[in-house]
C-alpha cells in the first residue's frame, strides 16, 4: 500500500513539470523586435554600428540567452559576420532581454569588395541600403534546439572623395625677373567626418617640357561639410625660363600648363585613386623698356646779363627717348636723375613727380624735360661750353623710371638706367 502511495506522488510531480510548459505555451516562440539601430561612430576608414534588439521570453519558466549569429549584406553580398553567445545567462519568465549586436563597415573592404557601391560612391551618392540577418538559436526546456531568424534594414552613410571646384590660373606678382602665378581652387569635403587632405603635385610646363615640380603636402585636415580655398604659386624665373628651353627674348609670351595631381593614398578606400587637372594659360614674357638719353640743348643762357639783375640762370632740355618692347602698354610715372656734364654734376632729382606718359605696345616715345640752372658757377660753365663751341663733351646720366603697365599682377617697378656718351650743345 505504501508502495502505491509513493509511485502516485511521483507521478504527480512529473505531471506538474509537464503542465509549466502546456500545450499552449509550447505553440509560443519566443519574440524578437528591433529596439533600435544606428551608427556610432564615422570615419574615413568606417563606420561602427549598434543594433539593438529585444529578446521576449513568453513561456512561465526560464530560458536561456539564445546564441545570435548575424551577416551584414550590402548590395546582396555578404560584408561581414559575427555571433553573440550568451554563454550562462538567462531570460527569467515572461520577461525581456535588450541584446546588443554591434557591427563594424571598413570602407576600404567595402569598395574593394562591392564595385557597384565604389560606383553609387563616385556619382554622388550619400548613403546605400544595408540588411543585417540574425538568427537566434534558442536551447529551450522540453521544447529544445529553436531557430529564429529575424531582420534588420537600415541606410549606411557611404565615404566621398573632396572635390575640386572653381579652379583658376591668374598672374599673382610680375616684373623684369619673372611671373609668380596663382592656382587658386577650392577643396570641398562632402563627408559628415573629418578627412585627411589629399596629397598634391603639380608640375609646370613651357612649350610641352616640364619645368617647375613641387606638391602640397602637410596641409591641415578637411573639415566635416567644409569647402577650404587653396592657392598654389609658382614662380617662373626669367633666366632659368630663357636658360631652360631658349625660349627667344623676342616673344612675347610662352604657353604654360599647370598639372595636378592629387593622391588620396591617406584614405585606405581612395588609396589607388589619382585626379588630374590641367590649367593652361600663356605668361608674358615681361621685358623691360630701353632708355637712351638723346642729348642736351641749351634754349637760353642768361649769364652776364643777370649777373646785375641778380638772376644769371641758364635754360636747357635734357632728351629722354624710351622704347616700349611688350605686347602691352606701359606708363611713365616719374624719372628721377642724376646728369653729369664734362665731369661737373649738373643736375640731380629734376624730373616731374608725375609724368604718366603711357607708351603703347612696342611703340617709343621721347621725353624732352625742361630744367633750368641757377647757379652762377656752373652758368658760367656751360656758358664757356657753348662758347667753345666744342665738338664732343661727355655726359653721364643715370638714375631710375616709375613704371606701371596694361597687364594683371604688374606693380609700380623703378628700372634705373646708366647712360654715358658725348654730346654737343
Amino acid at each position: 500500500m505504501k508502495i502505491k502511495f509513493l509511485m502516485l506522488f511521483i507521478v504527480s510531480l512529473s505531471l506538474c513539470a509537464c503542465e509549466s510548459l502546456s500545450t499552449r505555451d509550447r505553440m509560443k516562440d519566443p519574440v524578437i523586435s528591433l529596439n533600435s539601430v544606428e551608427f556610432t561612430e564615422i570615419a574615413f576608414t568606417g563606420a561602427d554600428g549598434l543594433c539593438r534588439i529585444t529578446v521576449e521570453n513568453p513561456y512561465p519558466v526560464t530560458i536561456p540567452f539564445p546564441r545570435i549569429d548575424w551577416e551584414l549584406f550590402i548590395a546582396d553580398s555578404v560584408l561581414t559576420t559575427g555571433a553573440i553567445d550568451g554563454g550562462t545567462a538567462n531570460i527569467k519568465a515572461k520577461n525581456a532581454a535588450i541584446v546588443d549586436v554591434p557591427f563594424h563597415v571598413d570602407y576600404a573592404d567595402l569598395y574593394n569588395t562591392i564595385a557597384s557601391v565604389r560606383d553609387v560612391s563616385a556619382s554622388g551618392a550619400k548613403e546605400t541600403d544595408f540588411k543585417i540577418m540574425l538568427t537566434a538559436e534558442f536551447d529551450l526546456p522540453v521544447l529544445g534546439e529553436k531557430k529564429l531568424p529575424f531582420e534588420v534594414e537600415g541606410k549606411l552613410p557611404l565615404l566621398q572623395a573632396p572635390r575640386f571646384s572653381g579652379m583658376a590660373l591668374s598672374i599673382e606678382a610680375i616684373d623684369f625677373t619673372g611671373v609668380t602665378l596663382k592656382c587658386s581652387f577650392d577643396m570641398e569635403n562632402p563627408n559628415a567626418f573629418e578627412i585627411p587632405f589629399p596629397k598634391i603635385d603639380w608640375n609646370y610646363s613651357v612649350d610641352n617640357n616640364s619645368f617647375i615640380k613641387s606638391g602640397v603636402e602637410d596641409a591641415a585636415p578637411l573639415a566635416a561639410h567644409s569647402i577650404s580655398p587653396v592657392a598654389i604659386y609658382v614662380e617662373v624665373k626669367y633666366a632659368d625660363l630663357y636658360r631652360s628651353f631658349q625660349t627667344p627674348l623676342a616673344a612675347g609670351e610662352a604657353d604654360g600648363v599647370l598639372t595636378l595631381t592629387s593622391g588620396l593614398a591617406a584614405i585606405p578606400a581612395f588609396a589607388d585613386e589619382t585626379q588630374s587637372h590641367n590649367l593652361a594659360g600663356k605668361i608674358p614674357l615681361l621685358k623691360p623698356p630701353s632708355i637712351r638719353f638723346t642729348g642736351i640743348t641749351v634754349r637760353n643762357v642768361n649769364i652776364f646779363e643777370g649777373i646785375l639783375a641778380g638772376n644769371s640762370k641758364i635754360d636747357f632740355t635734357i632728351g629722354f627717348e624710351v622704347e616700349n618692347k611688350n605686347s602691352f602698354a606701359i606708363t611713365l610715372d616719374s624719372l628721377a636723375y642724376t646728369l653729369t656734364v664734362n665731369g661737373s654734376q649738373w643736375m640731380a632729382d629734376a624730373a616731374p613727380n608725375k609724368m604718366t606718359i603711357k607708351i603703347k605696345p612696342n611703340q617709343t616715345v621721347v621725353m624732352p624735360i625742361n630744367a633750368t640752372i641757377n647757379t652762377l658757377a656752373l652758368a658760367r660753365e656751360i656758358g664757356a661750353l657753348v662758347a667753345s663751341r666744342k665738338a664732343n663733351v661727355p655726359y653721364v646720366c643715370e638714375g631710375g623710371v616709375t613704371l606701371t603697365g596694361d597687364i594683371s599682377g604688374l606693380e609700380s617697378l623703378v628700372l634705373p638706367f646708366n647712360a654715358t656718351g658725348v654730346t654737343r650743345f
